[in-house]
């Protein structure tokens, strides 16, 4: 099970389609499918030149951007696990759980300031491999070297997301092998993603749908300037991002995204209304989301009665119950068991699962060892830290968010 094998199948497929297309200071690169295979190649066999083995950790320093993407689908070649990291401003856990993960090798620009909880966590760690820019490698890629794909065991973990939650502490979400892969084909089927297509990609796991899909990515950069700039210029007809990016996105009348999917739903009013006046621009969908999309709703369908906002019905593949047991962990036997008759319109805390939900994981994990991730084949139920209560259609009204 290695998910680069889908990349070599679609560099086959549509070798010459535009697969990245990335901004850095002096141009716009752009790479095809064919060359984004034979860069990940490249890319795996630097990654093994530095000794790095199935399984070892990597953490990732990098900016969006061809690099970083070129090397995570590299390090899922070679069977070892990226550490990313979705903040860019410093958190005072980082340190913490950089030092419990123990990766064996870092990726640092060669350029920029990396930023003091980079440093501090780098000391540290055995390998720094400094990235530049792969323009220099643009000859290298017609060589068509091959890497070796390594094979991983399903429950073995393909990928680690450090996240800092509105909690305001960090969170670690740990895919397995075969979780990666269900998320991959929940992404596609559930943001309806289409070979052909332009998609503004704001996010890792969406880069790597999209490559399942065969879409074309344009990456969003942390500037909003910038990245107001390649939509102009590319015209990616959608995105699946959080309502900052796209606020900015659709803006002016001439924004070509048509298919909007705002992915840190339910609104505030006045968002709402914003994004009301441009709703004859584009299809918007408001997405209940937390590591992946749980449910949607139209904009036009959505409504609030009272304290509560509807967050609408959640994706077939997602099971979603409400209990009134609470816990400080989320580990009672009251949160693992199966679904009780319960009233409608019952009022609890939200518990879901899927097959393709990460595991979440502590500092105190860490210390007991995760190289493998034992989960039942649908999945455990994830307290989500919302409470709410679903009505006579199924769909599920917020009324508040709790924080444990």
């Amino acid at each position: 099970m290695n998910f680069v094998q889908t990349l070599r199948k679609r560099s086959e497929l549509q070798p010459g389609v535009p697969a990245l297309i990335d901004r850095c200071f002096s141009r716009d690169r752009v790479l095809t499918y064919s060359g984004l295979n034979r860069l990940v190649d490249i890319l795996s066999i630097k990654l093994r030149e530095a000794k790095l083995l199935p399984g070892d950790r990597i953490l990732f320093g990098l900016d969006p951007g061809l690099e970083m993407y070129g090397y995570l689908l590299a390090a899922l070649e070679i069977g070892a696990v990226p550490i990313l990291y979705g903040d860019s401003k410093p958190h005072d856990e980082f340190i913490s759980w950089v030092g419990a993960l123990e990766p064996k090798a870092a990726l640092i620009p060669r350029r920029g300031w990396v930023g003091a909880h980079f440093d501090a966590a780098l000391k540290n760690i055995p390998t720094k491999i400094v990235v530049g820019r792969v323009r220099s490698q643009v000859r290298l890629l017609r060589l068509g070297k091959s890497g070796t794909l390594e094979e991983s065991l399903p429950d073995a973990v393909a990928l680690y997301y450090l996240v800092s939650q509105a909690s305001g502490h960090m969170g670690l979400r740990a895919w397995s092998q075969s979780q990666l892969h269900s998320s991959v084909q929940f992404l596609v089927s559930e943001l309806k993603l289409k070979a052909g297509e332009i998609d503004l990609c704001a996010s890792p796991l969406n880069l790597i749908a999209n490559v399942a899909a065969g879409l074309t990515s344009v990456i969003a950069c942390r500037s909003q300037r910038i990245t107001e700039r390649q939509v102009e210029k590319f015209k990616p007809t959608r995105v699946a991002a959080e309502s900052k990016l796209i606020r900015g996105l659709l803006r002016k009348s001439t924004s070509p995204l048509h298919r909007v999917f705002i992915t840190n739903a339910p609104l505030a009013q006045e968002e709402v209304e914003h994004f009301r006046v441009r709703n004859h621009r584009a299809s918007i969908e408001l997405v209940f989301c937390e590591d992946l999309p749980l449910a949607g709703i139209s904009l036009k369908e959505y409504e609030q009665d009272g304290t509560a906002t509807l967050v609408g019905c959640f994706f077939t593949a997602v099971q979603a119950r409400v209990s009134s047991v609470a816990t400080g962990n989320g580990t009672s036997d009251g949160l693992q068991s199966e679904p009780s008759d319960l009233a409608l319109e019952t009022v609890g805390q939200l518990l879901v699962r899927a097959e393709f939900l990460p595991t979440r994981q502590s500092l105190s994990d860490l210390s007991t060892g995760v190289a493998v991730i034992s989960v039942p084949a649908n999945g455990v139920w994830h307290p989500t830290g919302v409470v709410g209560y679903f009505d006579d259609q199924n769909r599920f009204w917020l009324i508040e968010r709790t924080f444990q």
